[in-house]
């Protein structure tokens, strides 16, 4: 059986938060706001008078939290006290989950206003739960995507560049975590349809990533930006959307999660993570060292880690990788190639030594050649 989460209403234009009055009112009039501080610091002024025309009351709860079994509760519990009927989520990943996963608790409605393009939490149907020291716990699949998605893009335009970089890395892997599998489309439907929506994504981003990187932080909405936020948040989150069989080799993403109980990596954003997961998966995969080289000369000029130490991580490679081996977890995905502990150990250290021999300069390149 195929399983199909998406939003009712996904709302991506300039100035789009001026309309989320109107928007969230059809999911109900009493609200519970859950955002970032800074988050909330550059919606308000539009928001607010936008829920108050709409005649929807509001209560304004700031986190800067880990979406964490504890806050998801604690801010359940604050649900029930005001008698919301609604969640809305401000801000970025970890907030937008921690806003569904409340909304599923409460069994209402969850709508998500993202202040940054680093993921597509915005759209999927899942949230990531940490612990409170930052370390990654597992995935809390959801029965239903947010009713209502708005991505503003001119508040997005305005966020910082680095996020929209995180993002790219992101939804780069999308298509990697799925095509080792290919084979196995014609009898799972489901992998069919996220191949061919992970492949635009990668197509969107192979043209338009670098120049979107180069507009984000500037305020401008510029036709690059717009399609490459669409690839973040709308093409990354149909991907993860449909599920069915287990075909999916999250290398990547499961890197990222043993890479969060290493405290020096905090500093860094999920898809930065992601990235240099990415880079262990290719050395797994046996890419031949040419793709290698290309993919760690993308994520250079998109500004991300391809090393440990870009990570925040000072122990020698070799000392640390045994550790992060150890912490990848596959569970049942059914993978085309070999991995076991030391092969993970051994790819961590590849990867390592191909980013560090790559920092010598770097070549003026565009998004291409990784398929």
């Amino acid at each position: 059986m195929i399983h199909i989460r998406t939003p009712k209403r996904y709302y991506t234009e300039e100035g789009a938060i001026r309309i989320a009055g109107s928007a969230i009112a059809e999911l109900g009039t009493h609200a519970l706001i859950i955002g970032g501080k800074t988050a909330l610091e550059v919606t308000v002024r539009e928001l607010l008078p936008s829920l108050d025309a709409a005649g929807v009351s509001f209560v304004i709860e700031s986190y800067d939290g880990e979406c964490t079994a504890g806050a998801i509760a604690a801010f359940a519990l604050r649900a029930e006290e005001l008698e919301a009927g609604v969640i809305v989520g401000v801000g970025g990943g970890r907030i937008l989950d921690l806003a569904k996963a409340v909304a599923e608790e409460r069994e209402i409605p969850a709508a998500t206003i993202p202040t940054v393009a680093a993921t597509c939490a915005a759209w999927s149907a899942l949230s990531i739960i940490y612990e409170e020291s930052g370390r990654y716990a597992g995935p809390r699949p959801l029965k239903n995507a947010p009713e209502l998605a708005i991505a503003d893009l001119s508040l997005l335009a305005a966020a910082p560049a680095r996020y929209l970089k995180s993002g790219i890395a992101d939804t780069l892997v999308k298509w990697y975590e799925n095509a080792p599998h290919a084979a196995a489309a014609e009898e799972d439907l489901s992998l069919g349809i996220a191949l061919r929506v992970s492949a635009l994504a990668l197509e969107v981003l192979e043209e338009h990533a670098v120049q979107a990187a180069k507009d984000a932080g500037s305020g401008r909405v510029t036709p690059a930006f717009r399609k490459t936020v669409d690839a973040v948040i709308l093409l990354a989150g149909l991907t993860g959307s449909v599920t069915q069989g287990n075909h999916h080799a999250a290398v990547a993403h499961a890197v990222h999660n043993s890479l969060t109980s290493l405290p020096e990596t905090h500093g860094s954003l999920h898809g930065e993570k992601v990235g240099f997961g990415l880079l262990v998966q290719f050395v797994l995969e046996g890419k031949p060292e040419q793709q290698i080289h290309e993919l760690i000369l993308l994520l250079r000029v998109l500004e991300l880690p391809v090393t440990l130490k870009q990570l925040g991580i000072t122990a020698q490679p070799a000392d640390v990788a045994k550790e992060i081996a150890q912490g990848v977890n596959l569970g049942s995905a059914l993978l085309s190639f070999a991995v076991n502990a030391k092969l993970l150990q051994e790819a961590v250290i590849t990867a390592d030594r191909h980013g560090n021999a790559q920092l010598n300069g770097v070549p003026a390149i565009t998004a291409g050649g990784l398929k």
